[in-house]
């Protein structure tokens, strides 16, 4: 579906006028396509050649960035996430 878009937008410029907003992660240069729900491989310069002025990017976490944050987070601060430290209390 991708190509088809890219096709469409070389063979016709005005198919495309209105401009995109993507969600693009920097750090692991993934652009979200959310017709197709998915993140995809994309480089600056890719999305720059394939969309031109068509398409703008908002920096994003990406599933790799909160995967890697959560692990982090895991690795700081153990005792927030151990099950056992959880005192659970019922009013009474």
């Amino acid at each position: 579906m991708l190509k088809a878009m890219l096709a469409l937008a070389q063979r016709r410029p005005g198919m495309l006028a209105s401009v995109v907003t993507g969600q693009y992660c920097r750090v692991h240069q993934l652009l979200f396509i959310r017709s197709l729900q998915e993140w995809l491989s994309f480089s600056p310069a890719h999305i720059a050649h394939a969309f031109g002025d068509a398409m703008q990017v908002v920096e994003a976490p990406c599933p790799r960035c909160l995967a890697m944050a959560q692990s982090a987070m895991h690795r700081q601060f153990p005792a927030l996430y151990a099950a056992s430290s959880v005192a659970v209390t019922t009013g009474g």
